[in-house]
């Protein structure tokens, strides 16, 4: 017999995939029966035929590369950025007091305000991009990390402390992965939030990427359902990334756990 945890994901993915199919086809006879308006509001099918007629697939492989390559490069350096700061932040108690006011007054400041910052600083290149994205995963991961820690149980440092470990060695081997599950949750919102910057990244003077492919069609007058195709495309690309790294991190954790 199937473990339950196997059929509820099982269950829950069919149930997802209805949701899905749905709420498409909810989209499709709205447009074609014209309770929305087909020009501002395309159906799928209309999308993805003027998608088809206006790019090349060789265009939308290019754009799909390079978004994947801002977005993997700006969250690998803010989730290792973070889960450092956050992880001593909550370790080293002198190091957390002057860190934890720095990040709280940085943290709810939003991605876009700093786009302004990132042009003067690093220019129209790849870094302001990488910048942006850096940031909306950063303060995900840094809060994540700082609760994990900050959350430990106490007597579990102390069974271990019996066992003649202490400083980083405790820190490693002991209070890591005790709050690995709360460092997971960060590095996933983090991802998330780096593609939801994606876009406002690729308003730096890009020119490829699927936010560039978005705003170059509304600058030009282009094609609605390109513009359409192109948020589809982002939020497909995160669903399927954020799987890969949900499956990824529950193996780590497992690991660590002895699951």
């Amino acid at each position: 017999m199937k473990p339950l945890s196997r059929l509820s994901a099982a269950s829950d993915l069919t149930l997802g995939l209805i949701g899905a199919i749905l709420a498409v086809a909810a989209w499709e006879i709205s447009a074609r029966t014209g309770l929305v308006d087909p020009a501002i509001f395309p159906s799928p099918s209309l999308a993805i035929r003027a998608a088809a007629e206006r790019l090349t697939a060789e265009t939308v492989a290019d754009n799909l590369f390079w978004s994947l390559l801002r977005v993997f490069s700006g969250f690998l350096l803010g989730a290792l950025a973070g889960a450092a700061v956050g992880i001593a932040a909550g370790w080293y108690r002198g190091f957390g007091a002057i860190a934890r006011p720095l990040i709280e007054l940085l943290r709810p400041i939003p991605p876009l305000a700093w786009i302004p910052l990132a042009i003067i600083w690093f220019g129209l290149g790849e870094p302001s991009k990488f910048f942006i994205i850096f940031l909306g995963a950063f303060f995900p991961v840094v809060t994540a990390a700082y609760q994990g820690m900050r959350s430990i149980d106490p007597m579990l440092l102390k069974a271990a402390q019996t066992f003649g470990l202490s400083g980083v060695p405790l820190l490693l081997r002991v209070a890591v992965p005790a709050a690995a599950p709360d460092l997971a949750t960060g590095v996933r919102i983090g991802w998330g939030l780096s593609f939801g910057v994606l876009v406002a990244a690729e308003l730096i003077a890009a020119d490829r990427g699927l936010g560039y492919m978005i705003i170059n069609e509304r600058n030009t007058g282009g094609s609605v359902g390109v513009i359409v195709v192109g948020i589809l495309l982002i939020g497909a690309l995160n669903l399927i990334t954020d799987a890969a790294i949900g499956a990824a991190i529950k193996r780590w954790i497992g690991r660590w756990h002895g699951a």
